[in-house]
């Protein structure tokens, strides 16, 4: 319990620091392409498995 209130404090908490960098749509492009990219590599381990 301790640690999933830790764990969404800090989520919230650093939600709120990168608001600023988020308020820009070039950073929510990179998170995109970030996030693309562990997708397709999560689908490529689970295909070559």
């Amino acid at each position: 319990m301790i640690a999933s209130f830790i764990f969404f404090f800090w989520l919230g908490f650093g939600a709120r620091l990168l608001a600023p960098l988020f308020a820009r749509p070039g950073a929510w492009r990179v998170l995109d392409v970030g996030i693309g990219l562990v997708m397709w590599s999560i689908a490529v381990k689970l295909l070559v498995m």
